[in-house]
């Protein structure tokens, strides 16, 4: 600073003198003149006050006075200390990265307002100049000694201080966190609690150590970031984490924690099957439900209490099997039985002699049915209710859809009555009979034909093949004839029908 420049203002400095005194009468008379004011050492230790002659050149007689204070900083404490880091980038030359930020504590003693500047040579330490990364240095020797300036935030003033650089080569242990990835989510993240790894870490380590976790190697070596004591990790299925570990804050090694999540089975965790009830006692074949992979990489423990690769059942019911594979991850599967059957035929509606004959078929069962009229090959309908059914005896078939578990049929008799006949002996309605009357049901039924008069020209057996148009042996001639039925359930028919020639 040029204090002249400062006390004389815009002033022209060729015209006028500065002098310094220890005192106001000293300045006054301009006696006791201090004679190096550029290296004035002080005599009144941390503030002392100078006083000022400013004389005019041409005119001696012409001065002003004042005064300012030399003021003394204490230069902030410091105090010397050292890292001792690990080698553990793989080649053990005694190399590494510092945070030197690490211990600026130590170096300060923790006071306030107090910061640092790290320097390679004390030369550069004293002057201020090429200062170093502080969060990232690698050393140059082993060890190294590095300067360190503790800096007043307040004042500026500094002392400097030695920081001792080591690598160390010792090593702990790596070690290995294992879980299923059976947090509901398959997608290889699971949350560790990392302290599981402490006992393998620090197996066989002096008690005195400590230990903490990083993310990143970078993050261990230089102390940053440390993780706590649950993790979930960044990449899926596996990942590397690192533990250091320190003796009295010196690095003592850095390690690897392998995070592995291991993948459940691929099973298919539900099914169901259907189980036809009139196959039993057939057995079903249940499985672990693997997808892509084979039995023999897991193990199998059913409801059943066996644990074979798969069971045999015939029973209705739900079954499970707990999959697990080598790395002892399992997953759970259902697999429902659920009953199907043929069909029961508890009974045949019939509305018939009628221009519209209505044959209803009534079943239970625990099967879903479709239902077919005179052939077992369909077609089948949803419906249980025939219409327009032609008289004469019919077969009803009922087939189970829900599992295929069979067809059941039965045979229904549909009454009705030919409106002519042609008995011409030409194969073709040679015979008059009532249609659906020859079943056991109607064999006690009574069937008579008249001619036009009145008079009985044949009374029919109903099991027998029908009228042929003769009476006592010659043939009846064209006319209208006329029939009286009463069926075994008791309905009662009349009407007609014509005999062509």
């Amino acid at each position: 600073m040029d204090l002249n420049a400062v006390l004389l203002g815009n002033q022209n400095s060729s015209d006028y003198t500065v002098t310094f005194y220890n005192s106001q009468a000293d300045a006054d008379t301009g006696t006791n003149t201090i004679l190096t004011p550029n290296a004035y050492y002080n005599s009144i230790p941390n503030q002392e006050e100078v006083f000022v002659r400013i004389e005019n050149n041409l005119n001696t007689d012409c001065y002003s006075t004042t005064s300012f204070n030399i003021i003394v900083n204490p230069i902030p404490e410091s105090f010397n200390t050292s890292i001792f880091q690990c080698d553990e980038d793989g080649i053990p030359e005694g190399f590494t990265l510092f945070n030197l930020t690490e211990v600026n504590d130590d170096i300060t003693g923790g006071a306030a307002n107090t910061s640092t500047a790290f320097y390679e040579t004390l030369t550069d330490a004293q002057n201020s100049t090429n200062p170093i990364n502080e969060n990232a240095y690698s050393n140059i020797t082993n060890p190294q000694t590095i300067y360190v300036q503790v800096i007043n935030d307040n004042s500026e003033c500094f002392s400097i201080a030695e920081l001792e650089l080591e690598v160390s080569a010792t090593s702990a242990n790596d070690a290995q966190l294992t879980l299923c990835d059976n947090d509901g989510t398959e997608d290889g993240f699971q949350t560790f609690t990392i302290s599981d790894a402490n006992a393998t870490v620090l197996n066989s380590l002096p008690t005195t150590v400590t230990l903490s976790y990083y993310e990143t190697y970078e993050n261990a070596l230089l102390e940053l970031d440390p993780l706590g004591n649950t993790f979930t990790n960044t990449i899926p299925y596996n990942q590397i984490i690192y533990a250091r570990v320190e003796d009295d804050n010196a690095c003592y090694g850095i390690n690897e924690v392998e995070l592995v999540v291991y993948e459940l089975p691929n099973i298919e965790i539900t099914d169901e099957i259907l189980y036809c009830l009139n196959n039993f006692p057939e057995l079903l074949t249940l499985t672990g439900g693997l997808i892509n992979d084979v039995p023999n990489n897991y193990y199998f423990n059913w409801s059943t209490g066996e644990t074979t690769t798969e069971i045999q059942v015939n029973e209705i019911g739900t079954y499970t099997v707990t999959v697990t594979n080598v790395n002892g991850c399992s997953k759970d599967r259902t697999i429902s039985i659920l009953p199907s059957n043929i069909a029961t035929i508890n009974s045949i509606d019939v509305i018939d002699a009628s221009t519209n004959n209505i044959v209803t078929v009534n079943v239970t069962g625990e099967g879903d049915y479709v239902y077919a009229l005179d052939n077992n090959l369909g077609p089948y309908q949803d419906s249980h209710i025939f219409e327009n059914v032609s008289p004469g005896i019919h077969t009803v078939y009922v087939k189970d859809i829900k599992n295929d578990c069979g067809i059941v049929d039965a045979q229904v008799s549909v009454i009705g009555f030919p409106k002519f006949f042609t008995p011409n002996n030409d194969t073709y309605n040679d015979l008059w009979h009532v249609n659906g009357i020859n079943v056991p049901e109607q064999h006690e039924s009574i069937v008579y034909i008249f001619d036009r008069y009145g008079k009985l020209i044949k009374q029919l057996d109903p099991k027998g093949p029908g009228w042929d148009g003769t009476f006592n042996g010659n043939p009846m001639p064209t006319s209208d004839y006329w029939f009286y039925v009463v069926l075994q359930d008791g309905r009662e028919f009349k009407s007609h029908f014509t005999l062509k020639r």
